[in-house]
């Protein structure tokens, strides 16, 4: 099965890092969720990291060399630093100021930790290889996220709070720098290139970003969702344990989701899929249910994630491996980016998020049926059609935003420029006043 070591290498970090993703991100939203945090300053916590995560993102797609040069170094110590740094999160509850700027950082190195992680895989393998490693990733991963879920669900209900978040983050973080280890025996290029050759071609750079808003519509419904949740389920009276084994439910959708969506069509059907149990949860109002509702959630999304895999893959020499690395990654940042802001403004009442949440999916799924080449249902000139509208809207909003922004920091700076210069003025004023007694 693992004829090619680097695989095996590559799985191992999976399966020993789920339990760690598991634990430490399933855990974190149930935890402020219990401990008092309401949905507005769950989401301002989040908003915070997703902040950093879009800067940060933003830096590595422009300034390639920031990880295209000692990549082997710079990703094991990234690496061991996450599980550090998240194995903090539970000791800085009764502080939320402390909380947000913990969280920030955690969530800050978890973004070049995954573009380095790709970008050893990228510099490894084609496209088939990249898919089938990916799959076999996610398998792993999902697997021992069950275990860690089951851990986690476990102390939860045994251990009484804040000593059962205690307990679960620092053993998560724990089995995560195994996977740390896993990593070390790996064969990855010490220096990457950090450009492409040629400028990519009018089609790849469609797909490019009609994929990556897919995507990123996919993930604010995803990350909406996940902040929403557990506060639903609270407000449902579910115990805490229940929100946590949601988590786990979602863990097992994602040991099989990998294996059913083989095919861009299934890609498809499973985006389609996602968007009815999305909707179908504000209708259901047994807590109970909603565990299966998480693993269908879970087993579904995993077609939109394979399908931006499968795009960014095949194009990847036309991107450049940071750069395709950096969309994937990016995506997740920009996703909770927007997540969190539209869910600090919602205050109170998570139905409205997991609203919101379905219909930023059903957007998604429009773009899937619709401009996306390869899963869409029209005939091929229309899709294409679609595509570039889709394309040039995103573009010229995208242009707009950061000339605007550009615009505005120019024009504030300037404010600023001119009252420093008036007040330095009225200070000579008043200076040579009082020497020469007027």
């Amino acid at each position: 099965m693992f004829r090619d070591s680097g695989k095996l290498l590559m799985v191992l970090e999976a399966l020993f890092g789920g339990f760690y993703v598991a634990v430490s991100r399933n855990l974190f939203v149930p935890m402020l969720a219990y401990s008092g945090y309401s949905l507005q300053l769950l989401s301002f916590v989040t908003l915070a990291a997703a902040t950093a995560n879009v800067l940060i993102s933003y830096l590595i797609f422009n300034r390639p060399r920031l990880v295209s040069e000692d990549v082997r170094s710079k990703l094991l110590v990234s690496h061991a630093l996450e599980r550090i740094v998240w194995a903090l999160l539970p000791f800085t509850l009764k502080s939320p100021d402390l909380m947000i700027a913990v969280y920030t950082l955690a969530q800050l190195i978890t973004i070049p930790v995954n573009v380095l992680l790709n970008v050893a895989m990228f510099a490894q393998y084609g496209e088939a290889d990249f898919v089938d490693l990916t799959v076999k990733r996610t398998a792993a991963g999902s697997a021992t996220s069950i275990l860690g879920m089951l851990f986690t669900t476990f102390v939860a209900a045994e251990v009484p709070a804040p000593d059962s978040y205690y307990i679960a983050y620092v053993t998560s973080s724990l089995v995560g720098l195994t996977a740390t280890a896993a990593l070390v025996p790996y064969r990855m290029p010490s220096k990457v290139a950090s450009q492409v050759e040629s400028k990519p071609s009018e089609e790849v750079e469609v797909k490019k970003v009609n994929t990556f808003v897919l995507f990123v519509f996919m993930l604010v419904g995803g990350n909406l969702l996940g902040l929403a949740w557990s506060p639903f389920l609270k407000g449902l009276g579910a115990p805490v344990y229940t929100a946590v084994a949601l988590s786990l439910a979602g863990s097992v959708g994602g040991v099989i989701g990998p294996y059913l969506w083989r095919s861009y069509r299934q890609y498809l059907v499973a985006i389609a899929a996602n968007v009815s149990v999305s909707i179908s949860i504000l209708f259901i109002g047994w807590a109970p249910a909603h565990l299966l509702l998480s693993l269908l959630a879970s087993m579904t999304f995993m077609g939109a994630n394979l399908l931006a895999t499968s795009i960014y893959s095949r194009y990847v020499k036309s991107l450049g491996m940071i750069k395709a690395s950096t969309f994937l990654t990016g995506a997740n940042a920009v996703g909770l980016f927007i997540a969190s802001l539209i869910s600090s403004s919602l205050a109170q009442d998570p139905s409205v998020a997991i609203m919101f949440s379905a219909g930023f999916r059903s957007f998604a799924l429009a773009i899937a049926l619709l401009a996306i080449p390869e899963t869409a249902v029209v005939a091929s000139s229309v899709a294409y059609g679609y595509s570039r509208l889709l394309y040039s809207s995103s573009v010229m909003g995208y242009t707009f935003t950061v000339d605007t922004s550009k615009r505005i920091v120019k024009l504030t700076v300037e404010i600023l420029a001119i009252s420093v210069l008036l007040v330095l003025l009225y200070f000579i004023y008043r200076v040579v006043g009082f020497i020469i007694g007027v």
